[in-house]
């Protein structure tokens, strides 16, 4: 099995581990790291750690620290990245974690105060084409994470539109407008968002539990596809071509939830594409959510 794993917003994570974080105080770390992380960089990870070598990732690296970005890609055994380097900085973003209140909190470098420049038509290209090659050979595509201005507004469609013209199947996990233009243009076989970024999509509130069921149902039969919302620690809620799977979270102490969803997304394509039987699936993501939230690792299952 192959995945490409596509993602815009690269980003270096430092992780900080406090035994209890108090504000106004002097904090000191208990652990301390650094990874190559965004969204389906840390989804690729996840996949890596199922099957070995299953998962490659493609991603924009902005020149200014792209030497000590896949540096750390480099010492990361469970990541492949095959990178298009683009002007200015690959974000940068910090996890806090207080490991008497099991609480994280992440925050990220603000990218409109150091953006890369505009991407340009030559690194649209080259990330287009390189879709088109990969697709010719992976399984499916997984693609995940926020679009930066820098990048054409329709680049989403046509990233997911080329892997299903290849017949492959492809995750979307992203939401809006990108969204809301991609199923103008085509429909991915399985859409994972969250309860928050679902309602801000394709409504004007905070959709109710009973409004998100009736609202997935009827997307789900109306795209023939699956649609997949998690929300925490509250039930799963997913819609496979009109029927409505319930499923509840696993219960536990939680040392990082950064890329716990991530996890659930490389969980549930690795088993969809192995069995081809959703619920399972579902468990399957569920499961992977669970073993990253109990890691310092964002997006780990060990």
């Amino acid at each position: 099995m192959k995945i490409l794993c596509v993602c815009l917003s690269t980003t270096i994570q430092r992780t900080l581990w406090f035994e209890n974080f108090s504000i106004n105080q002097l904090n000191r770390t208990k652990i301390w790291r650094e990874d190559a992380s965004g969204k389906a960089l840390n989804a690729s990870r996840v996949l890596n750690q199922l099957e070995t070598g299953c998962s490659l990732v493609l991603c924009p690296v902005g020149n200014a620290n792209a030497e000590y970005f896949m540096k750390l890609v480099a010492r990361d055994e469970d990541l492949q990245v095959h990178p298009v380097y683009v002007d200015g900085n690959t974000r940068e973003c910090w996890t806090l974690l207080d490991g008497e209140k099991t609480a994280t909190t992440e925050v990220v470098a603000d990218e409109t105060q150091d953006p890369y420049k505009l991407a340009g038509a030559e690194a649209e290209i080259e990330l287009l084409n390189s879709v088109k090659e990969y697709m010719r050979t992976c399984d499916a595509l997984l693609f995940a994470g926020s679009r930066p201005v820098q990048w054409s507004a329709n680049l989403c469609a046509r990233i997911c539109e080329i892997a299903l013209k290849e017949g492959k199947m492809v995750l979307a996990d992203f939401w809006g407008k990108d969204l809301l233009d991609t199923l103008n243009m085509c429909i991915p076989q399985i859409i994972k968002i969250n309860h928050e970024e679902y309602s801000k999509t394709f409504s004007d509130h905070l959709l109710s539990k009973e409004e998100l069921i009736e609202s997935v149902k009827a997307k789900s039969a109306a795209f023939h596809n699956c649609i997949v919302i998690t929300n925490g620690e509250d039930d799963i809620i997913a819609g496979a071509d009109g029927t409505i799977h319930q499923l509840s979270t696993e219960k536990l102490r939680p040392v990082n939830t950064t890329a716990c969803g991530d996890s659930f997304a490389a969980g549930l394509l690795y088993e969809y594409l192995t069995t081809h039987d959703f619920t399972a699936a579902l468990n399957k993501a569920v499961w992977c959510a669970t073993r990253n939230a109990q890691s310092v690792v964002p997006g780990s299952i060990r």
